[in-house]
């Protein structure tokens, strides 16, 4: 082979290597082409896109409302002074809602007080009874024995022999022969009735307790008579009333049977003597 020949073969070799380069390009670009097609044209594409969009045009909207109106929120410097003031205003008692208000509901309150304080007095002469044989001699009796046993109501207190509450003054009358005793609950400011409560217990259907309320009256008039009798009441002013309160409540066996019970242990007490 001539030194012709064989410089025409060397010149031949970098045309076919750029020929097969190019071909390649050709190729991979042709499947860019394919699988960016593949990619725009699918639903995942289209999702993105969109939410994309949704972005962009709400964090548009938010700029261009919070460009346009001011700030909500500002700062309010107190002085030291004011600080303190506000501090112990702000732990100030809030008086109690309207609907824990009233002439009704006070009453309501105070004949609960009433007959809680009945109750303890019935325990105490029944239970001295079963553990001596003979009930409290008399009132000072009781209500050492009330104190003793733990039986005074929440709210209520002893003083120098007066019981009382936060709302009433409470006169007790009591007898041992025949067995008895009321409770005259008497409020500390005018404007609102006396209450007055008797034992034993009397309903006039079972499931109800009567008990008296005066007048609501300027000044505080006197507790009446001890044991007066029905026609001196009414005459003083006083009203029978029906408590159907949760004392007794209809429907609920348990609650009925107080006054029967009652009334068996103080027949009981009475034939036994």
């Amino acid at each position: 082979m001539t030194d012709i020949e064989k410089s025409k073969n060397e010149s031949n070799k970098p045309q076919k290597k750029t020929a097969k380069n190019s071909e390649t390009k050709k190729r991979d670009y042709s499947r860019t082409v394919v699988v960016l097609r593949s990619f725009f044209a699918s639903p995942i594409f289209n999702v993105a896109a969109l939410v994309l969009l949704f972005v962009a045009v709400f964090g548009g909207l938010r700029l261009f409302s919070g460009s346009r109106n001011p700030a909500q929120v500002s700062f309010v410097e107190r002085p030291l002074a004011n600080a303190e003031a506000t501090r112990i205003s702000d732990d100030r008692i809030l008086p109690a809602p309207e609907i824990f208000k009233g002439e009704v509901y006070q009453a309501t309150m105070r004949l609960r007080e009433t007959a809680a304080l009945g109750m303890a007095i019935s325990l105490v002469v029944f239970a001295e009874y079963a553990e001596r044989g003979s009930v409290p001699a008399n009132l000072e009796r009781i209500v050492a024995s009330i104190s003793e046993r733990g039986l005074m109501p929440p709210g209520l207190e002893t003083q120098n022999g007066e019981i009382f509450s936060p709302e009433s003054v409470f006169v007790v009358r009591y007898q041992s022969q025949p067995l008895r005793f009321e409770i005259v609950s008497r409020p500390k400011e005018a404007g609102s009735p006396a209450l007055l409560l008797r034992f034993p217990l009397r309903s006039l259907d079972g499931r109800t307790i009567t008990y008296f309320q005066s007048k609501p009256a300027v000044t505080l008039s006197p507790a009446p008579e001890p044991f007066a009798a029905l026609d001196k009441l009414v005459a003083g002013g006083w009203t029978m009333e029906r408590w159907r309160g949760e004392m007794v409540a209809p429907n609920d066996k348990t609650s009925v049977q107080i006054l029967a019970e009652e009334k068996r242990l103080l027949s009981e007490f009475t034939n036994n003597r």
